[in-house]
């Protein structure tokens, strides 16, 4: 036993999370043979795709010591413009993502110069961005849906590259945002800006340039994920996005990304997503209440919130 603990603990913190989460998928496997089906592993897949999209650079931005709690809401708008500018103003499909694109930016650069230059905190101009968002959805959709958006091509949505379409998309943007965090300088200059602001501007870093790229890059990829959402179901609503936040934070702190900065892992970050996605689908292929399903989210961040404050402290201590 005392071996098999000792092996264990020398595993690295993606393999030990992973192995937790085939875990926690087999208990529900167990109490519904069903749920390890196919159909319902990529259900799950395809369940964190649209949020991870956007958290992916939530990631990269947390990690330099800022927050973004208004992704949901930017991906809200950026799904209902494109949708709106190609069903009732006649714009192409390309005209319409770009446009969704540089509203994300846009919503971005708002975000940062608010935080960077007016001194606000970046928790608390996000929320105000929330809002203003979710009225602006609702207001250009006029409390609406729009549905029956044209397909990307003839037949894509059915076919097999159109039903992995968000998944591919978002497995790539997982290496990317990896490799960039873990094997460039841009990484390191990302990581320094969050574990330490002032010895990163002794060192010569710009971290006003650099963080207000980073939020440009979040509405970027909110406005990347509420797009790709479009297309998948042909549809948008202004409650597109409702509760992002709270997934994105859940994922990435069990994930293992500090959100006081300074350490970020995308990998990480899907692995807390899948397990927040496998409890959640588990808990509805098991016939246990739906509702429970917020009360356990809620649980599994405030636990993952005091392991983080937990670690943030000794840490502070050891120096």
């Amino acid at each position: 036993m005392k071996l098999n603990l000792k092996v264990f603990s020398a595993l690295s913190p993606f393999v030990k999370r992973l192995i937790f989460v085939a875990v926690v998928f087999g208990i529900f496997a167990g109490l519904n043979p069903s749920f390890a089906n196919y159909a319902s592993i990529l259900s799950v897949v395809q369940g964190i795709a649209f949020v991870g999209i956007a958290s992916i650079f939530l990631v990269l931005l947390i990690t330099s010591g800022e927050f973004d709690i208004s992704i949901g809401a930017t991906a809200a708008l950026s799904a209902l413009t494109s949708a709106i500018l190609v069903t009732h103003q006649g714009f192409s499909m390309l005209s319409a993502f770009l446009i969704s694109l540089g509203a994300g930016i846009l919503v971005g650069l708002i975000n940062g110069l608010v935080v960077i230059y007016g001194k606000v905190p970046s928790f608390i101009a996000t929320i105000a961005m929330l809002f203003m968002c979710k009225s602006l959805a609702t207001f250009v959709s006029e409390g609406k849906g729009i549905a029956d958006f044209p397909d990307l091509h003839e037949g894509f949505k059915d076919s097999t590259l159109g039903k992995y379409f968000s998944i591919i998309i978002f497995i790539i943007l997982i290496f990317v945002g990896e490799f960039i965090l873990n094997k460039t300088n841009f990484g390191k200059v990302i990581a320094a800006i969050g574990s330490n602001p002032e010895a990163a501007r002794t060192a010569g870093i710009n971290t006003n340039r650099v963080k207000l790229l980073l939020f440009m890059a979040t509405g970027c990829g909110a406005a990347l994920a509420g797009y790709l959402s479009l297309l998948h179901f042909s549809s948008a609503w202004f409650t597109l996005g409702s509760g992002w936040e709270l997934l994105a934070i859940a994922g990435m702190v069990i994930g293992g990304t500090s959100l006081f900065g300074g350490k970020g892992t995308v990998t990480g970050l899907f692995l807390g997503m899948l397990l927040m996605q496998v409890v959640a689908s588990g808990m509805v292929a098991s016939h246990i209440d739906p509702w429970w399903q917020t009360v356990i989210t809620g649980v599994i961040v405030l636990v993952s919130l005091s392991v983080d404050m937990k670690r943030k402290k000794v840490k502070f201590d050891a120096k």
